[in-house]
Parts: C-alpha cells; sequence; structure tokens
C-alpha cells in the first residue's frame, strides 16, 4: 500500500488532473482512488465495488467504470483480459508485466523474471516502439497440481 505521504500526493495529482479534464473532483473518484491503490494485484470492478460498499461507501458501478476509464486514459491503470469476456486490471507500476494464470482454478499471480525483462527491453522491433508489454503464461498451480495428483491417486487405489 503507498504511504499517506504518497497517497496524497497522488490524489493532490488527481484533483489536477479532472481540473484540467474540465471535471469535478468528487468524493466517490477520490475515495475510488484511494482503494485502487491498495490493491496491489489484478481486481475487477466488481472486487472494487465491494470493497467499497463493505466500507459503507455506495457508489454506482458506473461510476466506478467512469473513474477506472480515466485513470486508464491517463496511465495510471491497465485493462488486462483474464478470460474470454473477463475483464480486470492493475495498477501501473512497472512497463512489464508477466502473469502466470491457473487454467485450473483461475488464480493470477504477478511474477519477476530479470532475465525475461532484460530480454524484452533489449528487443527491437521493426517499425514499432513497445510501451509495455504484458504477458500471460498459462498452466497449473502447485496448489491444483497438488490436487489433481490426489484424485488420481485415489481413482487408482480404487480400481485395485
Amino acid at each position: 500500500m503507498a504511504d499517506q505521504q504518497d497517497k496524497s500526493v497522488i490524489i493532490q495529482n488527481f484533483s489536477d488532473i479532472l481540473k484540467d479534464r474540465g471535471m469535478r473532483k468528487t468524493p466517490e473518484r477520490i475515495k475510488i482512488l484511494e482503494k485502487v491503490l491498495d490493491f496491489k494485484k489484478l481486481f475487477t470492478v466488481e472486487e472494487l465495488h465491494q470493497v467499497m460498499l463493505d466500507e459503507a461507501f455506495p457508489v454506482s458501478k458506473s461510476t466506478l467504470y467512469n473513474t477506472v476509464d480515466v485513470l486508464i486514459e491517463i496511465g495510471w491503470l491497465r485493462k488486462t483480459n483474464i478470460g474470454e469476456s473477463a475483464v480486470a486490471y492493475e495498477r501501473i507500476e512497472q512497463m512489464a508485466q508477466i502473469h502466470l494464470k491457473c487454467e485450473h482454478c483461475g488464480r493470477i499471480k504477478l511474477v519477476k523474471d530479470t532475465n525475461f525483462m532484460a530480454y524484452m527491453n533489449a528487443r527491437k522491433f521493426t517499425a514499432f516502439t513497445t510501451s509495455y508489454y504484458n504477458l500471460t503464461v498459462y498452466g497449473v498451480c502447485n496448489d491444483c497440481a497438488r490436487k489433481i495428483k490426489q484424485l488420481k491417486r485415489k481413482r487408482n487405489s480404487n480400481k485395485k
């Protein structure tokens, strides 16, 4: 979580951006930004909505989506597809992201691979300037692999 001083600077910057865009600085927008700053992983608008409700700060989903859109436009959030039609968001702290997604439980883990990131950062593409990259590696997490292995053992022991 960003410390309180960092948060106040970010909130002030956000207020300035809203003013420059001719948008009002509302308590809802500021509270949404504060909650977004608390997320350290991918989140959905539904999760953000639930956090707001849990803190007795009800806000409409349209306000959430509109504020998230502003945060994307100014480069503070990135939209990530996590399924065929599912979308999540993440704070942009690094320009390189590698996610491991379990095909069984759907859990997503952010990892850092400095060798791969160095390779990608050194990579040049013809007639293209890279802004950032987002790699998703699909597979099976250790928890699911363990459960699958236990199920196979159980089935094999039942056959005997």
